[in-house]
């Protein structure tokens, strides 16, 4: 589950004056490490802009953490469609739900668009009760985004990322399969923003957040809501650089949900608490994820469906 910025001027990377006095005291030594260090801030930086950032996609397929989309598009030249970004998803949902396995293309037009296509397989659990809600095969999600406002609009600084965006899931076929014995369509749309910003010359950070509007439960994976709502979602992100070209970024992840699943009329459902890690080299487009998630245990009496400690892999390569 992690995160993007827009591009920084050269002046926001600055990692501040070097001393050019001949009789400085500063040794060789210490001015390759300050220079590695302003390298590395560079990469971290580089790694949520929009040349390398957006090659990670969430679960939907988009350019995002695990479940939320972020306000970057996967990268393409101006007027042009640029290159795909493949990705691959597991997620260990307990004995309960199950697991899924993830595997989507994502495509971009002009560094404003993104759209793309994601097959969402599944394993089924072990609880005789309870996981004939989950036992069914997948669904196909189809995703659509565009950027309204680039970061730093007109020279605005901290003038964040804007974009707006779909998602269409079909034949899913969670918890209504087994109700009502035919499967779903549900979807969001969403309006999100997205920043990097940048302290002194020793740290950044990366913030999102948006709101959504789902008739879909748990992203489609608890089947469809009773009607449609507006949620709230947000994330934030810390970049390392490590040894100048790989980023570790630790980022943690909420997702308000809706309470109410169709055809369960006593379950209640939790918001999603999302921690992972997200490693990356920038330069060679490849990303990997690893986190655990609080999805929900007990949503009514009798039925706990355990994935309070759901661990999750991403890895995403953009060709």
């Amino acid at each position: 589950m992690i995160s993007a910025s827009p591009p920084l001027g050269r002046q926001e990377l600055a990692a501040g004056p070097v001393n050019l006095n001949k009789d400085t005291e500063v040794t060789i030594n210490q001015m390759n490490a300050k220079h590695i260090f302003v390298a590395a801030l560079v990469l971290a930086t580089l790694f949520f802009s929009q040349r390398t950032h957006a090659q990670a996609l969430n679960m939907d397929g988009q350019s995002g953490i695990f479940l939320q989309p972020w306000a970057e598009v996967v990268p393409s030249p101006d007027h042009k469609f640029g290159g795909t970004t493949a990705s691959f998803h597991m997620v260990d949902a307990g004995p309960v739900a199950g697991d899924y396995f993830n595997i989507g293309v994502e495509e971009g037009f002009g560094n404003r668009l993104e759209f793309g296509f994601t097959r969402s397989s599944h394993t089924d659990g072990g609880d005789p009760t309870i996981s004939p809600l989950f036992n069914f095969s997948g669904m196909n999600i189809f995703n659509f985004k565009a950027k309204v406002l680039p970061a730093n609009y007109h020279n605005h600084k901290y003038l964040p990322a804007i974009a707006m965006g779909g998602v269409l899931r079909t034949n899913d076929p969670f918890v209504v399969q087994a109700v009502a014995h035919k499967n779903a369509t549900n979807g969001d749309v969403y309006l999100v923003a997205t920043k990097l910003f940048v302290l002194g010359n020793k740290f950044a950070f990366l913030a999102t957040g948006g709101v959504r509007g789902t008739n879909a439960q748990k992203y489609g994976y608890g089947g469809n809501t009773i009607d449609w709502e507006a949620r709230a979602f947000g994330g934030i992100g810390f970049p390392i650089p490590i040894k100048k070209k790989i980023v570790v970024a630790p980022t943690f992840e909420i997702n308000q949900e809706p309470r109410r699943i169709k055809y369960v009329p006593t379950a209640r459902l939790p918001t999603d608490l999302i921690y992972a890690v997200r490693i990356s080299r920038p330069d060679s487009g490849w990303s990997f994820d690893v986190g655990t998630g609080h999805l929900g245990a007990t949503l009514a009496p009798g039925i706990n469906i355990k994935v309070n400690n759901a661990v999750a892999f991403a890895a995403d390569f953009r060709f």
